[in-house]
C-alpha cells in the first residue's frame, strides 16, 4: 500500500511524522454495484416484492413499501386490486403470490403494472436509481490554500443496473464531454490506470464505469491516468457558484460520486451515494457533520454546504440557522431570516465556511439537491483518543424522505470483543420531538426542537423513534480516529460520516462491491421482523447470515456483523470486489472497509420515496 505526505498544515499527532494513510479502489467504488444488479438463478429474491412498513401510516405516494435491489421507491409498485403489482427490481410483473406475469422487455420497465420504458419507470419509483443526475464537484480543505491539496481527482461512478447495456451522455454548462474518452470499466485490479476504456457499445450490465471528471493541474492528488472530462479545476473555492456536471443515461444507474480519487495512491476520500433528480425535492433540513475536534487537531474543518438546481429560474429559498458568507454572486445571508437565490440548470451555490448549518431550511420551487460536508473531519470518542481526519459529504434525503424510526446497528467493532462506542449525529425537524430509545441510550437526547442536533455515542445497537410520521428526523453515524483505547494498536479505520436508513427505505436484496485494497471487510445487517418471522439473509458467499444479535426488547429488528474478509484472511472463501445479498424479508445493509488510517462507508441502496408529508416552511 501506497502512504503519501500529509500537508502538514493538517497532520494530526499520528500524521505528524509526514505520511498519511492510503485509500483506494473501495473508497472509490463505493458499492458502484450497490442496489440494482440483475439477480441470478441462485437470488430467490429475484422475483418477488417486499413491504417494508415500521408502523405508523404511509406517507405521500404510499411509500411504506420498499423498493428492491434497484432502489426503487414505493411509487407505482403498488399492489392493484387484483393483486398484480410490479416486481422490486421493476422488471416484470407479479401476481399477488410473487410468480411472474410477465417480464418487460429489456429496455422496459414496470409502473402501475404495465411495462413502460425503463427510464420513466425508475422516475416514478423516486428511488435511487435513476437516468438524469446532476452532480457538483464537493469542497475540499485544498480550497481553504493548502499548499498541493487544491481542487483534487474528482470522478463519478456508474453501476449498470439493468439488463441492457447502457449508454451515458455527460455535459457541463451545455458543453458535450465525450465519456469513451475518459470513462473506464472497473475491474478488480487495484490499479485504476489498467480498466479497459469504456467502449462505444455502452456500460455492459453489472459493470462499473469510472468518470474522471476533473481536477487542479497544481494538486498533490492528480487522478491515476488521463485523459479528464475537464482538464483543471472544476471545484468553487470558498462561497460562490459553480457550474456541476450534467450526467443521463438510456437506462436507469446508480449513482456515486469520491473525491479524491487515485487508486491506491489516494487518502481523505469522501464519497456519496447520488440521487437521481427524479428522487429530489423541494423542501430540505440541512445536516453537516460535526465539526470535529478541533482542541486536538489544528484546523478542523471548515463544514461546508451546497444546493444545485436541474432546471432554470429555480427559485431556492434559504434560512441558515448561521449567518452565511457572502461571495462572488451570492448575497450574504443572515441567520434565522429568510434569503432567496435563483439558479439555473446545473448551477449551484456553495458556502464555505458555512459553520454548524444542521438545521437550515431549504425551500424551493423546483427540485433541488442538497449536501452537507466537512472538508477535514476529527473525531473521538469514549474509546477513541486520536488519529487521523479526513474529507466528509453526504447527499441529505428531502423532509419527505427522512423516518420517524429508526433502528440503529453498530459497526463491527475495532476492539473486538470490547464494544467500541460510536459517534452519532441526530437531527429534528420538527418542534417537540420526543425520543425514545431500546434500549435506553444514556447521554441520548430526550426532546428535541426543530432543526435542533445532538451529537452522543452509543456502545450497543437501539431503536429510536418519535411520535410518529409527523415528526420525521434524521440519524447519522460516524466513525472516530483509529487511536482506539483497545485493539490491535494497528491504527485500523479512520473518520467516516455515512447516513443511517429507516426501515421504510429498506429493500429486499442488494448487488454491492467491497475494495480488494483493505484488508477488513465487514458488513451491517439489520433485518425486520415480518408475518412469517424473520427471514433468512444471505450473502453469495457466506450464505445463510448467523450470529443475529436482537435490537431492544421490541422483537422487532436483529442485527449482524459479518466479515468477508478480517485482517486478509477471508471467510469461507470470500474475496472483496462484487457481491450480492437477498433475502424473502426487508433488510438494511451497509459496507465498511478498514485499513491503516483509512475507512469507508456507504449504505448498499434505499428507497428515496416520499414516506412521510411534512413540510418544513422557511421563516417570513
Amino acid at each position: 500500500m501506497i502512504r503519501l505526505p500529509c500537508p502538514m498544515r493538517r497532520a494530526s499527532r499520528w500524521r505528524a511524522a509526514g505520511w498519511c494513510g492510503s485509500v483506494t479502489l473501495g473508497a472509490v467504488v463505493l458499492g458502484l454495484l450497490a442496489a440494482g444488479c440483475a439477480a441470478t438463478g441462485d437470488d430467490p429474491g429475484a422475483a418477488t416484492a417486499s413491504t417494508a412498513g415500521s408502523g405508523g401510516t404511509a406517507g405521500a405516494g404510499g411509500a411504506a413499501s420498499a423498493g428492491a435491489g434497484s432502489g426503487a421507491g414505493g411509487n407505482g409498485i403498488e399492489p392493484g386490486p387484483d393483486g398484480l403489482h410490479c416486481s422490486a427490481d421493476l422488471r416484470s410483473i407479479v401476481d399477488g403470490d410473487g410468480v411472474l406475469v410477465e417480464t418487460c422487455p429489456p429496455t422496459e420497465g414496470c409502473l402501475d403494472n404495465e411495462c413502460v420504458p425503463a427510464c420513466q419507470a425508475a422516475a416514478a419509483s423516486k428511488g435511487s436509481v435513476g437516468c438524469d443526475f446532476v452532480i457538483a464537484t464537493p469542497d475540499f480543505f485544498g480550497e481553504d490554500g493548502v499548499p498541493g491539496a487544491t481542487s483534487p481527482c474528482f470522478a463519478v461512478f456508474i453501476a449498470n443496473n439493468w439488463t441492457s447495456a447502457v449508454q451515458i451522455q455527460v455535459s457541463r454548462g451545455g458543453q458535450a464531454l465525450d465519456p469513451k474518452v475518459y470513462g473506464r470499466v472497473a475491474s478488480d485490479s487495484a490499479d485504476p490506470a489498467t480498466w479497459p476504456a469504456l467502449p462505444a457499445t455502452g456500460l455492459a450490465p453489472n459493470q462499473v464505469a469510472v468518470l474522471l471528471m476533473s481536477r487542479d493541474a497544481s494538486t498533490n492528488y492528480q487522478c491515476p491516468t488521463e485523459p479528464l472530462a475537464v482538464d483543471g479545476s472544476t471545484a468553487v473555492t470558498g462561497t460562490g457558484r459553480g457550474e456541476a456536471f450534467h450526467v443521463s443515461t438510456d437506462l436507469p444507474v446508480t449513482t456515486y460520486d469520491i473525491l479524491p480519487f487515485g487508486g491506491a495512491t489516494s487518502f481523505l476520500p469522501s464519497a456519496e451515494l447520488v440521487l437521481p433528480t427524479t428522487a429530489w425535492g423541494t423542501n430540505y433540513m440541512l445536516v453537516v457533520p460535526p465539526l470535529g475536534n478541533s482542541d486536538f487537531w489544528e484546523d478542523a474543518g471548515p463544514q461546508w454546504a451546497q444546493v444545485v438546481a436541474a432546471e432554470n429560474d429555480t427559485t431556492v429559498i434559504v434560512a441558515p440557522t448561521v449567518a452565511l458568507p457572502g461571495g462572488p454572486g451570492i448575497e450574504p445571508a443572515p441567520a434565522n431570516a429568510a434569503t432567496t437565490f435563483t439558479l439555473d440548470a446545473g448551477e449551484f451555490i456553495q458556502w464555505d465556511p458555512a459553520g454548524e448549518i444542521s438545521g437550515t431550511v431549504i425551500a424551493a420551487d423546483k427540485p433541488v439537491a442538497a449536501t452537507g460536508g466537512n472538508a477535514y473531519l476529527c473525531l473521538t470518542s469514549a474509546t477513541s483518543t486520536s488519529g487521523g481526519c479526513d474529507s466528509a459529504h453526504q447527499q441529505i434525503p428531502p423532509v419527505t424522505a427522512l423516518g420517524w424510526l429508526y433502528a440503529v446497528s453498530p459497526y463491527a467493532s475495532r476492539m473486538s470483543p470490547a464494544p467500541e462506542s460510536v459517534p452519532y449525529r441526530i437531527m429534528a425537524t420538527v418542534a417537540g420531538t420526543t425520543l425514545s430509545y431500546d434500549p435506553p441510550v444514556p447521554g441520548a437526547p430526550l426532546t428535541l426542537g426543530a432543526g435542533e442536533v445532538a451529537d452522543f455515542e452509543a456502545t450497543t445497537a437501539f431503536v429510536v423513534q418519535s411520535q410518529g410520521d409527523t415528526h420525521p428526523f434524521y440519524v447519522g453515524q460516524m466513525m472516530t480516529g483509529c487511536g482506539l483505547t483497545g485493539g490491535s494498536g494497528l491504527c485500523t479505520g479512520d473518520e467516516e460520516f455515512v447516513n443511517v436508513l429507516p426501515p421504510t427505505q429498506y429493500l429486499s436484496r442488494y448487488a454491492f462491491f467491497t475494495d480488494p485494497t483493505y484488508k477488513t471487510t465487514s458488513l451491517v445487517i439489520t433485518r425486520q421482523k415480518t408475518k412469517n418471522g424473520f427471514e433468512d439473509v444471505e450473502i453469495d458467499c457466506l450464505g445463510q447470515v448467523q450470529f443475529w444479535q436482537p435490537i431492544g426488547e421490541s422483537g422487532e429488528y436483529e442485527y449482524a456483523t459479518p466479515y468477508l474478509l478480517d485482517n486478509g484472511k477471508p471467510k469461507n472463501g470470500c474475496a472483496n470486489g462484487p457481491h450480492r445479498a437477498w433475502s424473502k424479508g426487508p433488510f438494511g445493509l451497509t459496507v465498511w472497509g478498514t485499513a491503516s488510517y483509512a475507512s469507508y462507508a456507504y449504505p448498499a441502496g434505499g428507497n428515496a420515496a416520499a414516506v412521510n408529508r411534512v413540510v418544513i416552511p422557511p421563516p417570513k
